[in-house]
């Protein structure tokens, strides 16, 4: 047996510890994602006789909040989850036969959902923050709307190992993973059935928000900016100069907040900026992105990875949040904001509440100021989100509370000018 040579060994270990931290690197997100709940083998229908059988929960539960996981692939892990959110929904519009049974002296309101799709770093674990803090929003908006039925729809997926610091290797894998469960469009087809149990025939209409963050924000935009660009090409006025139609989408808004993905998938929604046609006064706000210049995780790491991916372009390296010729708006604390005492969403083009003033305003002299676009970007600062996933510090969780609770009236008023 030859002796082993420790000089030699020596010398060549520096050499040998770059190569087998780029393989770890590499390899050890691929070996954990294995390890993915596994998807439901029915997934077109709910078997009679399930545990937790939605046909046996008496309805309505106004106020709770309902978890439909997805796998890495984009399938339901339960598949009778996702048909318990939609029998709370349609409890009292179903035909006798098919119907769940109803709580004592149940009565029928209109509707109020509100959709969240988590980000990075986190699951649907009871000690998941992005959980709790979404459960305080929903009984929040169960309190002030007494007159409604408010239902919290959250999308967990597999974005998150548990195993603290290692957790900051998992960026790319879980945007991987995102992308792969939007490319099944499990997203789009919650959204597309949520949306189609709207009903605009009651004095006070039902309503449909969808909130994603980070990675969650990057799956929600993906299975909804598509439809969204379909509709507001279907209500254009036909000609240069005119007024678009009040257009509408599968969810009555769009919220992403610190969205981690590239600018450059908005074009389409920015080029519709133009001095030519305009929007009607009637319109209410689609897609409201909101991104913090304290989030480093969308500021550094995303440009950093789009730039190895071998993206030159700088919309394909910098995110939405990030792209100063995409903003709309800011949202800072209202002294010397400009904002006025309206809380108005449309007409005055900004909302003030909770300290804050959400505000639409040029960037820079070449910048158009196109009143009453649907589609928002928005830039804050640390002292209103102090970074990647401060979205639910207590005055931005109040003054989301009341956006998200303030865009009924401009609903209604979109309804009734269509």
């Amino acid at each position: 047996m030859l002796p082993i040579d420790w000089k030699r060994m020596r010398q060549l270990l520096p050499h040998l510890i770059l190569p087998a931290l780029l393989i770890c690197y590499f390899t050890l997100p691929i070996a954990i994602e294995t390890f993915n709940r596994p998807a439901d083998i029915n997934q077109n229908e709910c078997l009679a006789g399930s545990e937790n059988d939605p046909d046996l929960i008496p309805r309505p539960n106004s106020g709770e909040v309902r978890i439909i996981r997805l796998t890495n692939a984009g399938e339901f892990v339960r598949r009778c989850d996702y048909t318990d959110v939609l029998y709370e929904l349609v409890w009292d519009r179903l035909p006798a036969e098919v119907s769940p049974p109803k709580k004592p002296g149940a009565k029928s309101l209109p509707r109020f959902t509100v959709m969240y799709v988590h980000g990075w770093k986190h699951n649907a674990e009871e000690d998941d923050s992005d959980l709790g803090n979404f459960r305080t929003l929903i009984r929040k908006l169960a309190d002030a709307n007494p007159g409604r039925q408010v239902l919290g729809i959250y999308v967990a997926w597999n974005a998150r190992w548990g195993l603290g610091v290692l957790d900051n290797l998992s960026f790319w894998s879980k945007k991987h993973i995102a992308d792969r469960i939007a490319q099944s469009a499990a997203v789009t087809k919650l959204v597309g059935a949520i949306g189609a149990t709207r009903r605009t025939t009651n004095e006070v209409a039902d309503q449909f928000i969808a909130i994603g963050h980070s990675f969650g924000a990057r799956l929600l935009f993906s299975g909804t900016g598509q439809i969204f660009i379909y509709e507001t090409q279907k209500f254009h006025p036909g000609y240069p100069g005119g007024e678009y139609k009040v257009i509408s989408g599968p969810a009555d808004a769009v919220i992403l907040l610190n969205p981690a993905f590239e600018a450059s998938l908005f074009t389409a929604f920015h080029s519709i900026t133009r001095a030519q046609e305009q929007f009607s006064s009637n319109q209410a706000p689609l897609v409201v992105s909101i991104a913090t210049d304290a989030d480093d995780a969308t500021r550094y790491a995303f440009p950093v990875g789009q730039w190895i991916y071998g993206m030159i372009d700088s919309r394909e390296r910098t995110t939405l949040g990030n792209y100063e010729p995409y903003f709309t708006h800011t949202l800072a604390r209202t002294a010397g904001s400009g904002c006025t005492t309206s809380s108005d969403v449309g007409a005055s083009e900004q909302f003030q509440a909770a300290g804050l003033c959400l505000r639409r305003h040029a960037f820079s002299s070449a910048a158009l100021m196109h009143p009453h676009n649907p589609f928002l970007v928005a830039r804050t600062d640390r002292t209103v989100m102090g970074g990647h996933n401060d979205i639910w510090q207590p005055s931005f969780s109040d003054w989301l509370f009341r956006f998200v609770d303030s865009l009924r009236v401009k609903h209604e008023q979109s309804d009734k000018a269509k």
